[in-house]
C-alpha cells in the first residue's frame, strides 16, 4: 500500500507570531496575550501523520528590530535564528517538531505557506515565492500602504474570522484586492466552561472587553472618531443608565497609564524613549486582568462583548457563550457567516444603548426566562460543537488546501 505523503504547512517566522506563541517581547515584558490561533498550531502538531509543520525564517526574522537596511538585517539574522530556538523552547516545542527553513530556495511549489499580518516583515520576500500563500488578517488596523504590501507579496487567499470585504467600511475604502476569503469562527480556550446552573445566575447582563483607540488617518477619515469599540464605551460611560441591567467590567486600554504622546517634531532619541516607555508601561490593565473571567461569565445569565466599529466581533462573545451565557450583540453579517441565527443562538439589538436596555429588561421578565434559557442553551451547544479548536482547525485546513488545489489547477 502506497504511503500517504504528508502535507507541508509552512508558517512564516512562527517565533514572532503572538497569535500562536508567547513571543520574545511578551515574555520579557510579562504582557498578557490571547494566543487566538494557538489551536491551529496545536492541531498541526497533534496530527504529524498528516502534516509536516515548518517555519520559514525570512531575511527580517529578529522580532525586536525588523526594520533598517538589508545590511543591518543580515547582521541581525543569526540572532533571529537563535531567537527562534529560544522561543520554541519557551513554548514547550521540542527540537525537531517543527522543521526550520532558512533559505527561500528550500520552499517547494506545493507548500502551503501561512502568513499573519501581525508584522510588516511578514511580507518581505514573499513576492518571489512561487508557492500558494494564505494571509490571516486577524490583526487588522487598516492602513493604506498594507494594500500595496499584500499585492507585492502575491498573496493567493485570505483567511480570517470576518470577511473584511463585506463587513468593514475601512477595508473597502483602502484595500483593492480580489482574492478568495476563507471565513472561520473564533475559538474558545478550554478553560471557558459552563459551571453554574442557569437559574442560579444573576438575572443581568455581564459586559466586558477592552476599549482601544486608533489614531491613524485612514481610521479617523472613515469613522470620524478614534474609539474602536464605541458599543463597549457607551456601556462603560453610562453606569446609571444601565443600573440593574448590566454589570460592566470593560476597561480602557490606557486607563492605568495614558503613555507619552509622540509628536512629529520630537527629536529621534526623544521618539525612541517615548516608544520604549509606552511599550513598557501602557496597556497593563491591572484591574481588568485581576478577576476570573470564567467565574464572571458563569455568574450572569446574559453577556455583552461589544463589536469593533471595523465590523469585527470580540473573541469574548464565544467565551461567554461557551460558559452558558445568552449572548447579546448587534445583527451583524459576521454572526450569520458562522451559522449563528438571531433569536435561536443569540439575541440582537440595534446598537443603541436604549434598545440594549429594552432587550435586557425584556429578558429579565419572569415570563421570558424560559425563552432566555433556551437561547443560552442552543447557543452553548452550537459553540461547543462548531467553535472548538479541533473542529475549526480541521475545517480551516481543509478549506485552505481546497483553495490551494484550485490555484494549482489554474497554474497548470
Amino acid at each position: 500500500m502506497k504511503k500517504q505523503m504528508k502535507k507541508r504547512i509552512v508558517l512564516l517566522n512562527l517565533h514572532t507570531n503572538w497569535m500562536m506563541l508567547k513571543v520574545t517581547d511578551v515574555i520579557l515584558l510579562k504582557n498578557s496575550v490571547a494566543l487566538k490561533h494557538k489551536y491551529l498550531l496545536d492541531y498541526l502538531l497533534h496530527n504529524i501523520d498528516k502534516y509536516e509543520v515548518c517555519t520559514y525564517l525570512n531575511s527580517n526574522c529578529f522580532s525586536l528590530y525588523q526594520r533598517g537596511s538589508d545590511k543591518l538585517q543580515r547582521i541581525l539574522r543569526p540572532i533571529g535564528i537563535k531567537e527562534n530556538e529560544w522561543i520554541m523552547h519557551q513554548n514547550g516545542i521540542k527540537k525537531g517538531q517543527i522543521v526550520v527553513i532558512k533559505n527561500a530556495n528550500e520552499l517547494k511549489k506545493d507548500d502551503l505557506i501561512v502568513l499573519y499580518n501581525v508584522k510588516t516583515a511578514s511580507y518581505i520576500g514573499m513576492g518571489d515565492v512561487k508557492a500558494f500563500k494564505a494571509l490571516s488578517m486577524l490583526h487588522f488596523h487598516g492602513r493604506e500602504e498594507e494594500d500595496e504590501l499584500i499585492k507585492n507579496a502575491n498573496i493567493n487567499c485570505f483567511f480570517n474570522e470576518v470577511n473584511l470585504k463585506t463587513n468593514c467600511e475601512l477595508y473597502r475604502k483602502y484595500y483593492h484586492i480580489d482574492k478568495p476569503w476563507i471565513i472561520h469562527p473564533f475559538v474558545f480556550a478550554e478553560r471557558f466552561q459552563n459551571r453554574k446552573p442557569f437559574n442560579e445566575r444573576k438575572n443581568m447582563a455581564f459586559a466586558t472587553g477592552t476599549i482601544t483607540y486608533k489614531v491613524h488617518k485612514e481610521f479617523l477619515d472613515t469613522y470620524g472618531d478614534s474609539c474602536d469599540q464605541p458599543s463597549r464605551k457607551q456601556i462603560k460611560d453610562n453606569p446609571e443608565f444601565f443600573k440593574d441591567t448590566v454589570y460592566c467590567t470593560s476597561s480602557d486600554y490606557l486607563e492605568d497609564n495614558a503613555g507619552k504622546p509622540i509628536k512629529d517634531n520630537d527629536f529621534v532619541l526623544i521618539k525612541l524613549y517615548k516608544k520604549i516607555y509606552n511599550r513598557l508601561f501602557t496597556g497593563k490593565q491591572k484591574k481588568y486582568f485581576s478577576f476570573d473571567m470564567v467565574e464572571a461569565f458563569n455568574s450572569y445569565k446574559m453577556c455583552i462583548v461589544g463589536e469593533e466599529i471595523l465590523g469585527i466581533p470580540g473573541i469574548g462573545f464565544v467565551e461567554g457563550m461557551a460558559c452558558g451565557c445568552a449572548y447579546i450583540g448587534i445583527d451583524s453579517p459576521a454572526y450569520r457567516d458562522w451559522g449563528l441565527v438571531p433569536g435561536i443562538h443569540y439575541i440582537t439589538y440595534d446598537g443603541t444603548k436604549e434598545d440594549l436596555k429594552r432587550v435586557i429588561e425584556y429578558y429579565q421578565m419572569d415570563e421570558h426566562q424560559e425563552e432566555l434559557e433556551r437561547i443560552a442553551r442552543t447557543g452553548y451547544d452550537y459553540v461547543r460543537t462548531h467553535f472548538n479548536g479541533d473542529a475549526v482547525a480541521e475545517t480551516l485546513l481543509h478549506d485552505l488546501e481546497e483553495q490551494q488545489r484550485i490555484w494549482l489547477a489554474q497554474k497548470g
